[in-house]
């Protein structure tokens, strides 16, 4: 007794085998099987960006790009996140006088826009896009503290919350009259629309302390989570 059997034709038996990718998922018991050395073409999303990262929408089940600021990964694996926000804001020009000293707490008003990668600077303020864990960063440079003014304080507020480093503007002046570089960084949670801004404040004396423009005095940030 003989038994004929009909095999089960594969993809590559028809003469051009199509496989179309749905713009949405459907239920259905097949599996299709791709073996590690095919190749699939014309695979449409909805960029047109060469390297943007496909992601998955889990509502609708299928991949799908982005609208704008897609990463992309290069031919050689680096990285770039265009729409990840990022910032460097200086002060503008020169320097910006007697803002402190007498104990006033001075918000700094940032006049240049190095970059302002999601375009979330405004003057003095960082807008947080989205929730997440930001890294600012802060350098002001002071001058003209006298010997009175022993105390001053920088402060990174962000997300409803005040970061600080305490000084001493005249311990730390040169010879002119300059206060050393005063830094601070901090990695904070932020909701969305939450805002974050530089402040200083100068105490024991008359308000006559300045702040150093151009690069001596910056604010910078970006979403590292």
């Amino acid at each position: 007794m003989s038994i004929s059997v009909t095999p089960i034709p594969k993809l590559s038996d028809f003469a051009t085998p199509t496989i179309t990718i749905g713009a949405t998922a459907s239920a259905g018991t097949a599996d299709t099987v791709i073996r590690s050395d095919s190749t699939i073409a014309g695979v449409g999303l909805i960029t047109s960006v060469d390297n943007t990262i496909a992601r998955y929408n889990g509502t609708g089940g299928q991949l799908q790009g982005y609208t704008s600021g897609g990463p992309t990964i290069t031919d050689t694996g680096q990285m770039v996140s265009p729409g990840q926000p990022a910032f460097l804001t200086e002060l503008a020009g020169g320097d910006v006088s007697n803002v402190t000293g007498d104990g006033t707490i001075y918000t700094v008003l940032w006049g240049v826009e190095t970059f302002d990668q999601g375009a979330n600077v405004s003057g003095s303020t960082f807008t947080a896009p989205v929730a997440g864990r930001y890294l600012f960063s802060t350098m002001l440079s002071l001058q003209q503290a006298a010997s009175g003014h022993t105390s001053g304080v920088l402060r990174i507020n962000a997300g409803g919350v005040t970061f600080r480093k305490d000084f001493n503007p005249y311990n730390e002046r040169n010879t002119g009259d300059d206060v050393g570089a005063t830094t601070l960084t901090v990695l904070c949670d932020m909701a969305a629309d939450d805002t974050a801004l530089v402040t200083v404040q100068v105490s024991g004396g008359a308000k006559a302390v300045d702040i150093i423009g151009a690069t001596y005095s910056f604010f910078s940030g970006f979403l590292a989570a």
